[in-house]
């Protein structure tokens, strides 16, 4: 579950990383309210994705590369395409695992961990700043030229495998996240939008 729950986080901070406007305004982003609303207008998003694995016991970090799907207001999706092919799919209250020919769903009310995390991940991109306060706590730097915003989790179980999510931005476009967890471990995420 601990693996399924880090590639949630992923998913999630992932997504986000598809969201964007046709134009880019220069003015500071002054609070992370004003964001939120910017990210929530996006009903669909797409991108493709490159993801860096840098573990403890490795000396050289795990690659793999895929795209990414959010579609307004419950569900994320990664489909890792490099170098196997793997499906996330969250839809409402469910998590779909599909890798291989072997597909398992599960009900995130029975992962209070897992639920909680991506409900504070919908809850950043459907800009309810009140859901999100619920389960991280929250710094945004920066202006929407060039932002970042950090997350550490509340749960306590959660800060036991994730440290912070650091969420780099232009505008609505997320071009980079990194998850850094308690171990030590930690994944980058670069995104290159897809067009609508």
């Amino acid at each position: 579950m601990q693996k399924a729950l880090a590639a949630l986080v992923i998913i999630g901070c992932g997504i986000q990383a598809v969201l964007s406007l046709s134009e880019a305004e220069t003015q500071p982003v002054l609070s992370l309210p004003q964001l939120l609303l910017r990210l929530s207008s996006v009903k669909m998003a797409k991108a493709r994705f490159t993801e860096r694995k840098y573990l403890h016991i490795l000396t050289a970090p795990l690659e793999d590369s895929g795209t990414l799907i959010y579609i307004a207001p419950s569900v994320l999706q990664k489909n890792t395409l490099q170098p196997k092919f793997e499906r996330l799919l969250v839809d409402r209250d469910t998590l779909t695992i599909e890798r291989e020919r072997k597909t398992q769903t599960l009900k995130l009310a029975d992962y209070p961990q897992a639920w909680s995390l991506i409900e504070g991940i919908r809850a950043t991109l459907a800009g309810d700043i009140a859901a999100l306060d619920r389960y991280y706590e929250s710094r945004l730097d920066g202006s929407i030229g060039s932002w970042r915003l950090v997350l550490r989790p509340r749960d306590k179980k959660m800060q036991e495998v994730v440290q912070s999510l650091r969420i780099f931005g232009t505008d609505t476009r997320i071009d980079r996240i990194e998850t850094e967890e308690r171990d030590g471990d930690h994944t980058e995420m670069t995104m290159i939008e897809d067009g609508p």
